[in-house]
């Protein structure tokens, strides 16, 4: 009698298989890793975005100090001393308009200041009453 040859299967294969146990397929593989690259993706992205974010926290509170420094400034002139101008610091441009309106008692600071960046030139408006 010939017997086809059987292969022989180790003890340790053949308790995992009449227990239920036997791996993954390839498809639930490729499914975790898809999974997996979305969420790197979608971290990646969230990196980018916090950084972005974070440099224009920064670009802001520039400007605002400036603005601060500024409308200081005009503020200790008293009111005859105020006038409109402009001017240029750093990276930045400052442009303020001063109106004393229908109170002669008190002028209105209208302070624009721009700031130039790699992709384009942003302007942020500030305003502000004092009092003479």
């Amino acid at each position: 009698m010939n017997r086809p040859a059987t292969r022989a299967v180790p003890v340790r294969h053949r308790r995992l298989a009449s227990l239920g146990v036997h791996g993954f397929t390839i498809v639930e593989i490729l499914v975790a890793v898809l999974l997996l690259s979305v969420g790197i993706l979608g971290l990646a992205t969230t990196a980018a975005l916090v950084t972005r974010m974070i440099g224009q926290g920064q670009r802001f509170s520039e400007v605002s100090a400036l603005a601060s420094e500024q409308l200081e400034t005009l503020r200790s002139q008293r009111c005859a001393g105020a006038a409109s101008g402009s001017a240029a610091r750093g990276s930045y441009l400052l442009s303020w308009t001063v109106d004393s309106g229908t109170d002669e008692d008190a002028r209105s600071i209208r302070l624009i200041v721009i700031s130039i960046t790699p992709r384009s030139a942003r302007a942020d408006t500030f305003a502000t009453t004092f009092v003479c």
